[in-house]
């Protein structure tokens, strides 16, 4: 268990156990009242230590954290609410029936609850949309490191051009594209080999042939995308 992690259970711990030394040591009148408060609250704590978990816990990496700030502090909104709406209740227990603080408190749990549910399944969809995201612009930032490579290697002028339209180009594949970008890594595995093999009188042709399957890939993704707009 990360220390971070240990500070968190420590501070849930001493704010509960200062919760209940108020609630002992006022004096409140309505002992019903008290037991309905203390139970929702408990409950409260309970449901803002979740919210705590599945945003900083479940998953630890930064992304993951950034995410899951509003579910955290939905949680613990919830449990300032409950703790306040206890207080109050049983203040005015003399003068208030008990099973109005029982519809309050059952509305905000359920009102908390739905919440965590909903922004943890947004949460749960950006981060898919992420990996999505990560996957699709895997071959072309392939390519575009071979490219870099080549050129870095290479003093050929069409080379290191053919690495800036690789670097500018659309970096997201599609199904689509899949056909010719294969085609793509091949002009260019081939190319790479001509250039570390020291080929140089193959270079330019192969060369012209990796920058014409790029262009036409970047015309097929710009047509893809005109049809994903209409």
């Amino acid at each position: 268990m990360k220390k971070e992690q240990i500070r968190g259970i420590i501070a849930m711990v001493t704010v509960l156990a200062v919760y209940f030394l108020l609630v002992l040591v006022i004096p409140f009148g309505d002992v019903a009242e008290v037991k309905i408060s203390i139970g929702f609250t408990v409950l409260a704590f309970a449901v803002a230590a979740y919210a705590v978990y599945i945003a900083f816990v479940k998953k630890p990496d930064a992304r993951s954290r950034f995410y899951g700030f509003p579910i955290a502090r939905l949680g613990l909104i919830y449990l300032v609410f409950q703790v306040v709406a206890g207080f109050v209740f049983m203040a005015l227990g003399a003068y208030i029936p008990w099973w109005v603080s029982v519809v309050v408190y059952a509305i905000s749990l359920a009102a908390a609850v739905l919440g965590l549910i909903s922004a943890e399944s947004v949460v749960e969809e950006i981060e898919i949309l992420d990996q999505k995201l990560k996957k699709d612009v895997a071959a072309m930032r392939a390519i575009q490191s071979k490219a870099n490579q080549m050129a870095s290697l290479c003093a050929d002028p069409a080379v290191k051009k053919f690495a800036e339209e690789v670097r500018y180009s659309d970096p997201v594949s599609s199904d689509a594209l899949a056909e010719i970008e294969r085609d793509l890594t091949a002009a260019v595995d081939d190319l790479q080999s001509a250039i570390v093999d020291g080929d140089n009188a193959n270079i330019p042709a192969l060369t012209r042939k990796a920058s014409a399957v790029l262009a036409e890939r970047n015309r097929l993704c710009k047509l893809n995308k005109g049809r994903e707009t209409k």
